[in-house]
C-alpha cells in the first residue's frame, strides 16, 4: 500500500503534539471495545504520550477530563471525532466545549469525523461489496 498522494487521495496534514479520538459514548461496556482496541493499537505505534481516548458523553473519560491530564509540554491538540458524520454534537456540542478548553497556551483543533476520510469511505465500499460477493 502507497502513499496517500500515490493513492490519490488529496490530504491535508498538520501535525499536533497530541491527537484525542473522541468517541460517542455509550454505558454498554461492550460499545467501547472497538474504540479501546483502535486507542491501544494507536498508542503502541505512536506512543501513549502522543494519543488519548475521550468519550463524548455516556462514560469516560471526558474530553475534559484527558485535556486536564495533558503534559504542560502539550502546546497542539487536535481532536478526531471516530463518527461517520457532522450530525449536532459535532456542529454545536463538541465545539462549545473545545471553546471551553482553549488556553492561551493550548490550541485545539477539531477535525473532520473520520468518516469523512476518503480511506474509511473506500473500507466501508470494500466491506459493503464483500457482503454482496463482488470482492
Amino acid at each position: 500500500m502507497g502513499n496517500r498522494e500515490t493513492l490519490g487521495i488529496k490530504m491535508l496534514h498538520k501535525e499536533y503534539d497530541h491527537i484525542i479520538l473522541l468517541a460517542h459514548g455509550s454505558p454498554d461496556p461492550l460499545w467501547k471495545q472497538p474504540f479501546e482496541s483502535l486507542y491501544h493499537h494507536v498508542t503502541q505505534t505512536y506512543g501513549e504520550n502522543n494519543a488519548s481516548l475521550a468519550y463524548m458523553e455516556l462514560t469516560s473519560p471526558s474530553l475534559e477530563d484527558v485535556i486536564a491530564l495533558l503534559d504542560k509540554d502539550v502546546r497542539s491538540v487536535a481532536v478526531l471525532p471516530l463518527f461517520l458524520a457532522v450530525g449536532r454534537h459535532l456542529r454545536q456540542d463538541v465545539p462549545a466545549q473545545i471553546a471551553e478548553l482553549q488556553r492561551d497556551d493550548l490550541h485545539i483543533e477539531l477535525l473532520s469525523p473520520i468518516g469523512d476520510d476518503e480511506l474509511v469511505k473506500q473500507a466501508m465500499q470494500t466491506v459493503i461489496a464483500h457482503h454482496l460477493g463482488k470482492v
